[in-house]
């Protein structure tokens, strides 16, 4: 049987300012840093491709961060070089790149396109200018149709968007008119995230003091039950609880980390995982490139997930999409309790009415999705 394809992700930790509400590693400015960041970066890659785990196929690259649209498109064409001559990357590979509408000039997306990206993610975030302002961020609403607008006319048939939601004085109405807009103008893809408060971020500081106050709970859900309506009546399906698109535009990089893919991700704090292994890169940049320099690992933490959990985190995370997981298969290796405390924790979400059995594929209810973290955790917490 061929080896299983792998994705491959590359992390670029360069960004102009600070999201109050991100907890990705990044850094400010620090244009000076990025020349020795992606000589380390090449010479990971190289490493990496040595690596017997991942000599197979390479069926997606995803450029994320961080802010990828900061290096320009000679930077990406040579790390997507490198990454051509040491792997076998496929014909027909998927390759992503996150961009920020801001400065985001059609010259620039010409580039990327000649250079192999056949997909961009546009970090939309909001349409409306109060809201990236509370977010952060460093475009403003007027700018968003045409970079969606340029994206078409330089030739990417492959465009997807990010929204969120859950934030301050917005409503269940306001919400729905923003996807509503943000659908009207054509994407391919459409990933929309409830804001969340992550240890740390200024965002979680502001919330506890009470300068940031999100909608209830009630408003947030009404929101999150929204938005399939909405973009199902423009022809943008769901595929993951999250993640909607048009047929044949899902991620294919990320679907195949829901279905259980391995996955290499260069780059520092960049995580990868192959079966029940998984390491991440340290989430510093100079110490990153100064261990890659000098012939050290750049590697900061690994895991090895017993046979319990490794079952538990991929029915997880194929229960986030809306084909499910055949449980079945994925449980019948597993010693009798492992299998029967999982098994259980599946029967008792079916009989809550939070997910639903087809012979031994499982997949989440409506229902389920809204309250799909606690199915989660029990299946996750020991």
């Amino acid at each position: 049987m061929p080896a299983a394809p792998i994705g491959l992700y590359v992390h670029v930790p360069f960004c102009k300012t600070r999201c109050p509400y991100c907890a990705f590693y990044f850094v400010v400015g620090r244009k000076g840093a990025r020349d020795p960041y992606v000589g380390a970066l090449l010479d990971e890659i190289d490493r990496s491709a040595r690596d017997p785990r991942f000599t197979r196929p390479v069926a997606s690259i995803y450029f994320g961060g961080g802010t990828p649209s900061l290096f320009a498109p000679e930077v990406i064409a040579r790390i997507l070089e490198r990454i051509r001559a040491r792997f076998a990357v496929a014909s027909d590979a998927e390759v992503s790149l996150e961009a920020n509408p801001d400065g985001l000039e059609r010259g620039y997306l010409d580039g990327i396109l000649a250079c192999g990206v056949n997909r961009l993610t546009l970090g939309w975030q909001s349409l409306r200018d109060a809201h990236l302002k509370a977010l952060g961020r460093t475009h403003r609403a007027g700018e968003i149709p045409r970079s969606l607008a340029d994206a078409r006319a330089a030739g990417f048939a492959n465009v997807g968007v990010d929204l969120i939601f859950g934030l301050p004085n917005q409503t269940a109405s306001s919400w729905t008119d923003e996807v509503t807009r943000a659908a009207e103008l054509g994407p391919d893809h459409v990933s929309a995230y409830e804001l969340t408060f992550e240890e740390g971020t200024r965002l979680t500081r502001d919330r506890d003091v009470g300068r940031f106050v999100p909608p209830d709970e009630d408003e947030r859900a009404e929101m999150f039950e929204g938005v399939e309506r909405v973009l199902a009546a423009a022809g943008i399906a769901r595929y993951e609880i999250s993640n909607f698109a048009r047929a044949g535009h899902e991620c294919r990089h990320n679907l195949a980390g829901w279905r259980g893919g391995d996955l290499l991700g260069v780059g520092a704090s960049a995580a990868s995982h192959v079966a029940n292994a998984r390491w991440t890169n340290v989430a510093d940049l100079d110490e990153y490139v100064r261990r890659v320099r000098t012939g050290a690992s750049q590697v900061e933490a690994v895991e090895t997930l017993d046979d319990e959990l490794w079952a538990a985190e991929e029915l997880y995370l194929g229960l986030r999409t809306t084909e499910g997981v055949d449980a079945g298969t994925r449980l019948a290796p597993l010693a009798a309790p492992s299998r029967a405390r999982l098994a259980r924790v599946l029967d008792d979400a079916c009989e809550r009415g939070l997910a639903a059995r087809v012979g031994s594929r499982v997949t989440l209810t409506a229902r389920g999705r809204l309250l799909a973290d606690s199915v989660f955790e029990e299946l996750l917490v020991r």
